[in-house]
């Protein structure tokens, strides 16, 4: 993982890129790791662009495994019964949900000054905080949802 992309983050796509942020970034690569040892990306290959393709659905699962992770972290302690992760105010969600948006096909897009959902790989803003706010909300248990519910329905 390259650091450097919170500064991109910053720079180039205007999110804040603060800690919890950072945090979404590391569980979404968490989550292609996990989707890789389950299976998922066997199950699920890529089969083009475009809003309901498998490239977007993956994209959209990792979101939401990002959430249940940074979700369920304030809840699991340490030896010493200290959580992992002090529970988030709403600000730190609120910045981790920028980020998602930051990094959503048509926000990228249209800094060139378009939006072709067509050739999407990663999903639109909205559909990037909302998979995450599912997982962050009510855990793992969601995630495959992001894989299975028609095209229609990916949308908040």
């Amino acid at each position: 993982m390259d650091p450097t992309f919170f500064q991109l983050m910053q720079q180039q796509f205007g999110a804040s890129a603060g800690d919890l942020a950072q945090l979404y970034i590391v569980g979404h690569e968490w989550g292609h790791h996990i989707q890789n040892i389950t299976g998922y990306m066997d199950r699920y290959p890529n089969n083009g662009t475009g809003p309901g393709s498998n490239g977007v659905r993956i994209e959209l699962q990792a979101d939401c495994y990002a959430g249940a992770w940074l979700g369920r972290m304030t809840e699991q302690t340490d030896a010493d019964g200290d959580p992992y992760l002090i529970a988030p105010t709403e600000q730190q969600i609120e910045d981790a949900l920028n980020a998602a948006s930051a990094v959503g096909d048509d926000s990228i897009q249209a800094q060139s000054g378009f939006s072709n959902p067509e050739s999407w790989t990663h999903g639109s803003s909205e559909q990037r905080q909302r998979w995450f706010a599912e997982g962050y909300q009510n855990g793992l248990g969601v995630c495959e949802q992001a894989l299975t519910l028609p095209a229609d329905q990916l949308d908040p």
